[in-house]
């Protein structure tokens, strides 16, 4: 992977999820918007070899501690669930958009619900948003359908998928 090329990939994500640009796209009174951080965990934890995954997650965890309040929280649960989906993935393979849609709605609850108690361990007065990470998981996983090709072109252009000495194992 292109780490120069993926630390601007995750400053754009980063600086796209706090701009005025997502509440063009928010619902509700909520102002409920996907997390395009987290969409971009689960596709580099379905495409990535197992080393770059645990390094790009912890790496865009601080990205979301960075658009949000606290940091810590973002970074633990985001680096956690994408190592595991990353050692999951290698028993099943998630290859349909259908399997990867469900895959961010299933990561996007898990890590806000992580997220929500780390939280709730800091700061015991802060209120939990069940609903709302309920409500940005299925937003984010419903959105994938919408910007898969874009990502995709965008993990190419990263090095996503290339073995790290060169041709995958399978290519030898």
């Amino acid at each position: 992977m292109k780490w120069l090329r993926f630390a601007f990939l995750i400053t754009a994500g980063a600086v796209i999820q706090s701009s005025a640009l997502m509440n063009v796209v928010s619902v509700t009174d909520m102002h409920i918007k996907p997390d395009l951080l987290l969409i971009l965990l689960v596709y580099f934890a379905i495409n990535c070899d197992s080393y770059d995954v645990i390094i790009a997650s912890f790496a865009i965890g601080f990205a979301a501690d960075i658009t949000g309040t606290l940091i810590g929280p973002h970074i633990i649960s985001y680096g956690i669930v994408g190592t595991s989906l990353a050692y999951i993935r290698k028993v099943i393979l998630l290859k349909h958009t259908r399997q990867q849609s469900l895959t961010i709605f299933a990561t996007g609850i898990l890590t806000y619900l992580i997220a929500i108690v780390l939280v709730k361990l800091k700061v015991p007065s802060a209120t939990g948003e069940l609903f709302r990470a309920f409500a940005v998981s299925i937003y984010s996983a419903i959105l994938w359908f919408l910007i898969r090709w874009p990502v995709i072109t965008t993990g190419k252009w990263i090095g996503v998928g290339a073995h790290r000495f060169g041709k995958k194992p399978e290519e030898l």
